[in-house]
């Protein structure tokens, strides 16, 4: 399999395929918290998927119990970026319950992973701002219009026609690139591998889980990456 060298560490297939993108986005933010920076959402996308137009990027993360103004910013912007935010509410205060995102991302995971380009709406986060969603790719009609458009633009830019086809969404080789999972990630990533789709795990060396960097194909270390912070 061919490969292309990007910046920031990056490394690019040069065959045409499908990426699914699944951002656990509750140890994304404990990770950058530990290193006290913040992440561009859009160039942690970009960066991951080496450029790619996902045709599903979902973003999974814990909400306060009562609506928090500032929450609300923050999962605006991350919308913005061109994910789907699935939220689930933490209990009420004073009572003592384990919430995490673990099971809908591991389910959504493997059924991109046996062919499933579009998601249900439950428990997905719908911005303030409805045109926050202009560039977020839900189905793949969508996706294939994002994918036509790009490499549209290339071949004007270039002046020359376009060599390679648009994947076909049904048939073409999968990608998927999880970031920051929980190790709970690790026995449904091991499962794709085996179905014969490629998997990728992003997250932070010094906070990786073993079981989780020995389930996924490739690793990306994201501390070592100059392109997806925000200034």
């Amino acid at each position: 399999m061919k490969y292309e060298k990007l910046g920031g560490g990056f490394i690019k297939k040069r065959e045409k395929r499908v990426v699914g993108l699944f951002i656990d986005g509750t140890g994304l933010d404990r990770a950058t918290r530990r290193i006290n920076r913040k992440v561009d959402m859009s160039a942690l996308v970009r960066g991951v998927t080496s450029g790619i137009a996902p045709v599903v990027a979902r973003y999974y993360t814990l909400v306060p119990y009562e609506d928090d103004s500032r929450q609300r910013a923050f999962l605006d912007a991350v919308a913005r970026a061109g994910l789907s935010v699935i939220v689930k509410r933490l209990p009420p205060k004073g009572i003592t319950r384990q919430v995490s995102v673990d099971l809908e991302m591991a389910a959504d995971m493997v059924a991109f992973a046996h062919g499933l380009s579009s998601f249900s709406k439950e428990n997905e986060y719908m911005p303030v701002d409805s045109e926050s969603r202009s560039s977020t790719i839900h189905t793949p009609a969508q996706f294939v219009r994002r994918q036509q458009a790009e490499v549209a633009a290339t071949a004007q830019a270039e002046e020359t026609p376009a060599e390679q086809p648009i994947p076909d969404i049904k048939t073409a080789p999968r990608s998927i690139v999880v970031v920051c999972p929980s190790r709970e990630i690790a026995y449904p990533l091991s499962l794709i591998k085996d179905i014969a789709a490629d998997t990728t795990s992003a997250d932070f060396g010094q906070f990786n889980t073993g079981d989780v960097l020995k389930s996924a194909q490739k690793w990306i270390d994201l501390s070592d990456s100059e392109t997806i912070w925000r200034d």
